[in-house]
């Protein structure tokens, strides 16, 4: 006689971060084809190798959009850091830059860009520029 082995259904609700995991990469593997699973697969680990880009992709995912200045205060990491993150996830394909913020002064470099998460909202895009502008003290 064989034995029936009892399968534990994984609650997304309780405070284990371990089932919410579980959940979307079961979700995940349901909806895809094999080859675009690995693609994501292969993205993720791209931003997870390294501990700022993970942490600049948590910010947007946190926030939807930021400014390379506003994401190198709020995360207290070097600006060339940040900004190798952000091309690290534009070249992934998880950010866009979504806005350049005019009629700011600059010390000679180019005009600070609004980055978004792609697919993010136009207010979080708006909210990102003021939070910019405000931080450089500029009247809107």
């Amino acid at each position: 006689m064989k034995k029936s082995r009892r399968v534990r259904t994984l609650p997304v609700d309780e405070d284990k971060p371990i089932y919410d995991i579980i959940h979307v990469f079961k979700s995940l593997f349901k909806q895809r084809e094999s080859d675009s699973t690995l693609t994501v697969l292969s993205k993720l680990r791209s931003i997870f190798a390294s501990k700022a880009v993970s942490e600049v992709f948590k910010y947007f995912c946190l926030h939807g959009a930021a400014t390379a200045w506003v994401i190198r205060n709020d995360l207290k990491m070097p600006e060339t850091t940040i900004y190798r993150a952000l091309k690290k996830l534009r070249v992934l394909g998880f950010v866009v830059p979504a806005m350049k913020i005019s009629k700011v002064r600059s010390r000679g470099g180019p005009r600070p860009t609004v980055w978004a998460l792609e697919g993010a909202s136009q207010e979080e895009v708006t909210r990102a520029y003021h939070e910019m502008r405000e931080s450089l003290g500029v009247c809107i």
